[in-house]
């Protein structure tokens, strides 16, 4: 999962993670939580809250790379009796971003037994003039013609809500920034990677074709090493979360 890099409030909290996510929900939580645990392999997760709803999570393993979205990865996660977890904060912009970057992730039904989401990611919610409001106040929104407020909330919900707000300039950087870091792990051989990067013409067709990128990076693993790519990957993540 790719999530803006928030404000550290936690490192290193153990425990299991349904205590440690029930006091987060207790608090209204806004923000997101890293995990890291050993199942089958050593394994890697990130979880999203928003006013101490999960509405996103996804699990990674470190060796086979297999990555679980969504409420099966939540599932898994909240059947761990022992993990280390690092928290950290983010505004409600910063977590419209990530749901937009993560769709596959949201968590669209809570695993039985566990409180339902709040907002829930259908336009059922906006059934009632006061659920309305209080949506448009949350994610900022100033108030439309009556006609615009359902299609906006819709949008908002869904992650379609344009809350990145990037300048040309910061593109620029941000670009510059992905390509030195390829050629500095890869090379003559980050050509096929810079390409990608070349070919975005903004913060949000970066993000979105970042998988492409991924891919891009895996397919040289004939000529360099798994880790090296990994590592790049890594620092490429860190960027983009801190630049956007």
């Amino acid at each position: 999962m790719l999530i803006p890099k928030g404000q550290t409030l936690e490192l290193g909290r153990r425990g299991a993670f349904r205590e440690i996510i029930r006091e987060l929900s207790e608090t209204e939580f806004s923000g997101y939580v890293e995990v890291s645990y050993k199942k089958e392999e050593l394994t890697k997760g990130k979880v999203l809250f928003s006013g101490g709803k999960i509405v996103a999570a996804g699990i990674q393993r470190v060796i086979s790379k297999k990555e679980i979205l969504g409420s099966d990865a939540l599932k898994e996660l909240l059947s761990l009796e022992s993990c280390v977890a690092d928290i950290y904060a983010l505004d409600e912009k910063n977590i419209a971003k990530a749901l937009e970057w993560n769709k596959k992730a949201v968590v669209e039904e809570l695993p039985e037994g566990e409180k339902e989401m709040e907002d829930g990611l259908t336009e059922d919610v906006i059934t009632t003039p006061d659920e309305r409001e209080r949506i448009l106040k949350k994610y900022g929104i100033k108030m439309p013609t009556d006609e615009e407020i359902d299609q906006i909330i819709i949008n908002a919900l869904e992650g379609g809500y344009d809350v990145v707000s990037t300048t040309a300039g910061d593109f620029e950087s941000l670009k510059k920034a992905l390509i030195s870091t390829a050629e500095l792990y890869l090379g003559k051989l980050s050509r096929k990677v810079i390409n990608v990067i070349n070919d975005c013409k903004s913060s949000e067709e970066l993000v979105e074709r970042f998988p492409e990128i991924k891919s891009a990076a895996k397919s040289l693993v004939v000529f360099v090493p798994r880790k090296k790519i990994d590592d790049m990957l890594s620092e490429m993540e860190r960027i983009v979360g801190e630049s956007i």
